[in-house]
């Protein structure tokens, strides 16, 4: 009986060594068996575990997924927003498409368009390769000679007041005013706030 017990015993070792599957629960009760130093309760061990090895050989091997890893789709690219020219008076001066202007994606390219021309004309207009909207920076000194506003900011750029009514005069100090200038309308000019101040002028930059 002992030998038909090591008999299953390798039986079972060589039919798991491919696949786990539930037929390891009866090798265990085998090699329980083995560590019994008593002699008669070895071959008793081994006459109750024999038993269960013909069952077990005769169970069906655990089914091994050979299917291949799934692979997560490509996230696809986000689609490209063309942003929207307005027609006015920028459109009236050099078309519906604008001035050959090249892309805005720092604050020393915002409105540097106009400088070459000394003010007279900008394109504020968005273009597809902008990637700046609007700057802000302090006050550090004004002029206001004709009532129109000339504005220099912290970062040396100057920007001038084209239309719209004279500001006339600024209560406070230069260094008390923050500036933030955007992309204005349909004026050909960028937009310009003052802190302090209830208006929006019409600016170009003249540096």
């Amino acid at each position: 009986m002992k030998n038909l017990g090591f008999i299953g015993l390798t039986l079972l070792l060589a039919a798991t060594a491919a696949h786990a599957d539930p037929r390891d629960e009866a090798l265990s009760a085998m090699l329980r068996c083995s560590g019994t130093s008593d002699k008669a309760q070895r071959l008793m061990c081994y006459d109750s575990a024999v038993v269960r090895v013909p069952g077990a050989l005769n169970a069906p091997p655990a089914s091994v997924n050979n299917a291949p890893p799934q692979v997560a789709s490509a996230v696809p690219a986000p689609p490209v927003v063309h942003r929207q020219r307005r027609n006015g008076f920028i459109a009236s001066l050099f078309g519906p498409g604008g001035p050959n202007r090249p892309p805005q994606t720092t604050a020393a390219q915002f409105g540097s368009e106009s400088i070459a021309n000394g003010g007279t004309h900008a394109f504020p207009d968005p273009m597809d390769a902008d990637t700046i909207d609007e700057i802000t920076a302090r006050l550090v000194n004004y002029d206001l000679k004709g009532g129109y506003l000339i504005a220099t900011l912290d970062n040396g750029q100057i920007w001038r007041q084209v239309s719209g009514e004279p500001v006339g005069h600024l209560a406070r100090p230069a260094a008390s005013y923050v500036v933030t200038v955007a992309r204005g309308a349909d004026s050909g000019a960028y937009s310009m706030k003052l802190s302090h101040f209830g208006r929006t002028l019409a600016v170009r930059r003249i540096q």
